[in-house]
């Protein structure tokens, strides 16, 4: 959910950065930014997903990109999945804030709720449209998520399992805050500051659930935040990967300035 929250909390992780990583940052996303608009995924291809956080990080680092050609190229798109239709979405909101004169922490600005009654389940993450997930990318926070939700608190992705998941559990704390849930997926992390996973994402996702409800980690996150970090200024999904991205970026941002 790209709203206002969404970004402070990621422009404070940035601010906890030190000059020399925001300038190589900077520097990082304006290069990434391919003629026709678009961000590259890993593969080096232009992808309106990681446009979407190439976009989230020019809005929060101050990078140098055009945004008047990846409008025209965005615009063009015609996406068939809801993961993709929410990232078209939430660039366009992401152009106009930063189309204004100055990137201001108090804007009226949030997430729009998304409804895509003409995509079929199978387009939608695991063919449920009203997953924990689903409604996260949504904004929906009208559905009623119970059928989801394990005796202990915790989400599982589909209904009716006994195995929960971690980012079904942070999309669903997020959307319907509740102490029960915060406290059972408080109790997922581990020593090394990492989630169920041990990824950077679900670790972000977590760390922001539980700071979007007031609610502190157990466990420090530095260590595992600096393995993932590169000299390029991205983050990597876990120390072993070599290579930064700019989503997992997006995810080490927040997960910064979750535990700031």
């Amino acid at each position: 959910m790209f709203d206002l929250d969404f970004l402070k909390t990621c422009t404070a992780g940035f601010g906890r950065m030190t000059d020399e990583a925001q300038d190589v940052l900077r520097q990082t996303v304006s290069l990434a930014q391919k003629p026709d608009g678009l961000f590259p995924d890993r593969s080096g291809h232009g992808d309106l997903y990681y446009t979407l956080f190439g976009l989230c990080l020019a809005y929060i680092s101050g990078a140098t990109v055009d945004r008047k050609v990846c409008a025209r190229t965005i615009e063009q798109s015609a996406p068939a999945d809801l993961v993709h239709r929410a990232a078209l979405a939430h660039s366009r909101n992401l152009l106009k804030l930063m189309s204004l004169p100055h990137i201001a922490q108090n804007l009226p600005f949030s997430a729009p709720k998304l409804d895509f009654p003409d995509l079929p389940d199978a387009a939608f993450p695991q063919g449920d449209r009203c997953s924990p997930y689903s409604c996260f990318l949504r904004n929906d926070t009208a559905t009623d998520l119970s059928a989801y939700r394990l005796p202990d608190g915790l989400y599982s992705n589909l209904k009716g399992a006994s195995e929960y998941g971690v980012a079904a559990t942070a999309a669903a704390l997020c959307l319907h805050p509740d102490e029960t849930t915060a406290t059972a997926l408080a109790g997922l992390q581990n020593p090394d500051g990492t989630f169920p996973g041990g990824d950077l994402l679900s670790t972000a996702v977590s760390l922001y659930a539980l700071h979007r409800t007031g609610h502190k980690a157990n466990y420090d996150v530095c260590d595992f935040l600096s393995g993932c970090f590169r000299p390029t200024g991205l983050f990597a999904a876990v120390p072993a990967d070599p290579f930064g991205d700019l989503e997992y970026t997006v995810y080490g941002l927040l997960a910064m300035g979750a535990t700031a």
